[in-house]
């Protein structure tokens, strides 16, 4: 009797081997596919440049195992904000469609730049990828647009600026203001690198002005360097605030005196015909309404992207 159990067990036990040789593609994305769900992602710790603000378009998550579409943005916003160089994470079983969202968000750069323009400048990207596996795993790694370096130097410059043109009585809306300008009068628009840009040539460039290198450090800046100089800043108040764009500019919109508000530096820093330094506060702390009454073109936004300035 003893045999006959085990000659059954050795056929049963080889049958099963054979079943899974034939079929080992799909018993291997049933184990992998299951697997996935039972994998513990815990948050690891934020660098120094993590804002609390909570936004429309997309909030910190700590769930991450993503199960709709909205889940992914939330995942990248919360890796970006978190300052991670890589994160992995994974689709929920019952989230069919995951890798093919995560593969369109991927490739969806104008999309990636907002929620880039709702973290730190100090977190914000140069590069971002994604990989994804037909199991539903996903890592991001990140290419940080700032140096240690960069960090460094900006964070002394701001430093030294508070304490020549900020003083402890001064609002917050007074504060924003001499920062404001004092950014203006020590920096002008990279017209050359504008000019670069649009002949598609991003090359030779004598300034980093696309970053908060250049207004602050280098006294050359394009919009994207203004807005960044100017986030930077605003972080330091802890008010809330984020960058807004279209395909031509960048600005910056914050939250103060129970508002939403727009401030744009490179349109009160205007380029002159005859070279002259202007310093305006047309685009100080407007709102949407008196926005499009100032420009409706270059300023011009998708409020799905951007629900607080809607």
């Amino acid at each position: 009797m003893k045999k006959i159990f085990s000659w059954l067990w050795t056929i049963i036990l080889l049958g099963l081997l054979v079943f899974c040789f034939f079929n080992r593609e799909d018993v291997v994305k049933f184990v992998m596919g299951n697997a996935t769900q039972f994998v513990n992602v815990e948050a690891k710790d934020a660098n120094n440049y993590k804002t609390d603000f909570s936004f429309e378009f997309v909030k910190e998550t700590d769930d991450f195992h993503v199960k709709n579409y909205q889940d992914i943005l939330n995942v990248i916003y919360t890796v970006l904000n978190n300052g991670w160089n890589e994160f992995t994470f994974y689709c929920d079983n019952d989230y069919k469609s995951c890798t093919n969202d995560l593969a369109k968000i991927s490739n969806d750069q104008v999309l990636l730049s907002v929620i880039n323009n709702m973290v730190s400048p100090f977190n914000s990207y140069e590069k971002l990828y994604m990989t994804t596996n037909t199991y539903g795993k996903a890592t991001i790694s990140v290419d940080k647009l700032y140096s240690k370096e960069d960090i460094k130097l900006i964070t002394e410059k701001i430093n030294a600026i508070k304490k020549e043109v900020i003083k402890d009585d001064m609002s917050d809306r007074e504060k924003i203001s001499a920062y404001h300008d004092y950014v203006i009068n020590n920096s002008s628009y990279d017209e050359d690198r504008a000019r670069n840009i649009e002949k598609g040539n991003t090359e030779t460039n004598a300034y980093n002005s696309h970053k908060a290198n250049g207004p602050l450090l280098e006294g050359k800046s394009l919009c994207s360097g203004y807005s960044d100089a100017m986030k930077l800043y605003l972080d330091e108040l802890n008010i809330p605030n984020y960058k807004i764009a279209n395909d031509e500019h960048i600005w910056n919109l914050l939250y103060i005196d129970g508002q939403w508000l727009h401030l744009d530096l490179t349109w009160n820093d205007p380029v002159t015909s005859d070279g002259s330094n202007l310093l305006l506060h047309k685009f100080f702390l407007v709102t949407t309404t008196e926005l499009s009454e100032l420009d409706q073109t270059n300023h011009s936004f998708d409020a799905n992207h951007y629900p607080e300035a809607g």
